[in-house]
């Protein structure tokens, strides 16, 4: 079987010595570079220096062809992370994550994920000890507690009904962006409550705004219950990492029923993959940045016009150029890519209405209706 490992640490070498004397091929995914010099190197085992939140480096890694995919990172954010996308976006037939806050373990199994918790089978073997007692049915009383967790989790949450138009909002970070995130929101009369888990960014943060600043891990369901989270309206996941933001989402949604959730997300590759794990809206500073500074250069050949999340369409505008191999072509003569539509050429400040017959010239602006995905197809045919 091919099985990929993220995470080097002590359970992960550990899984690598016995997964190889079975002769299964192996992929390791680490983001540490001095791992390259591990002793284990030399044990026939591919790896990766990367990010798995990173979806090339998990496809870098194969995870189209595995069967089975551990997550033993010391994060278990990142953990979760990365489960969900081997099983929800990859289909890898079985994962496996661990984690570390009990409470939180049962709620993935639903998608299929299974969990395991160091710190419950380690209290639960040390009770055993206690009692002089052999281990009982563990999974009898796992599937109970888990029935259990899934019933609280689909239990509907009572709304509470936001008075004059304002609402209750929650911001997860509270660094730059969360406070002055926090304070523009509150100018417009909304109530803000900031979660923050770094202790000099709280400590700094309470003395320089009016309103409720709880420290704690803003993804746990404890911090989320004093935070008001059954009465909240909007979430918002600000922090410097996706996997957090992504979880902290996830959490707010499933267990409080948040209506809407927005997440920043730090590299734009990882747009997509949040909004399938059920983030309603993601925001990404730098595909913002390199979007306006598309937008105003002056050669620019490519422009975005609109972008539609929810369904990964976008509109996009080429400018036909002399290198452009389709001048002078019809457009039965061209093969599109299957999630692609041109929907109008601009000529001489006239709209072309596009047929089979219709050819292009220089200059022409094309407009095309497309699956983000296939976008550098599109590119290549319209401009080479």
């Amino acid at each position: 079987m091919r099985i990929i490992i993220v995470g080097f640490g002590r359970v992960g070498t550990q899984l690598v010595q016995q997964l190889n004397a079975k002769e299964h091929e192996v992929i390791v995914i680490d983001q540490e570079r001095h791992l390259a010099d591990h002793p284990l190197a030399s044990v026939p085992t591919r790896l990766i220096i990367g990010d798995a939140i990173d979806a090339e480096v998990l496809r870098d890694a194969g995870i189209g062809e595995a069967d089975v995919l551990f997550a033993t990172t010391r994060d278990e954010n990142t953990n979760l992370m990365v489960a969900q996308m081997a099983r929800i976006v990859f289909n890898v037939p079985k994962v496996l994550a661990m984690i570390y806050d009990p409470s939180r373990e049962l709620s993935y199994h639903e998608a299929g994920i299974e969990t395991f918790c160091l710190t419950l089978a380690g209290a639960q073997y040390l009770a055993s000890q206690i009692t002089k007692s052999p281990l009982t049915d563990l999974k009898g009383a796992w599937k109970k507690a888990h029935d259990e967790m899934i019933k609280q989790v689909k239990e509907p949450v009572k709304s509470v009904a936001t008075q004059g138009g304002n609402y209750y909002i929650i911001i997860l970070g509270g660094s730059l962006v969360g406070y002055y995130l926090a304070r523009n929101l509150m100018a417009k009369g909304h109530e803000v409550t900031i979660i923050e888990d770094d202790p000099e960014k709280y400590n700094a943060i309470i003395h320089q705004i009016d309103c409720n600043v709880i420290f704690g891990d803003g993804s746990t369901t404890p911090i989320l219950e004093q935070a008001g989270a059954n009465r909240a309206d909007v979430f918002l996941a600000v922090t410097n990492h996706d996997h957090d933001n992504l979880i902290a989402c996830q959490v707010a949604k499933s267990r409080f029923g948040v209506k809407k959730t927005i997440a920043r997300v730090k590299n734009p590759r990882n747009e997509p993959i949040l909004q399938r794990l059920g983030v309603d809206v993601t925001v990404s500073s730098t595909g913002i940045i390199a979007q306006m500074i598309e937008r105003e250069l002056p050669m620019s050949t490519i422009k975005t016009l609109l972008d539609f999340k929810a369904s990964q369409l976008e509109m996009v505008e080429y400018d036909l150029e002399d290198k452009s191999p389709v001048i002078g072509r019809q457009i039965r003569q061209l093969t599109m890519p299957k999630d692609s539509n041109i929907v109008t050429i601009l000529r001489n400040k006239d709209a072309v209405v596009p047929r089979g017959d219709t050819s292009f010239a220089r200059d022409d602006v094309v407009l095309v209706l497309m699956k983000e995905a296939v976008e550098p197809e599109v590119r290549r045919v319209l401009l080479g």
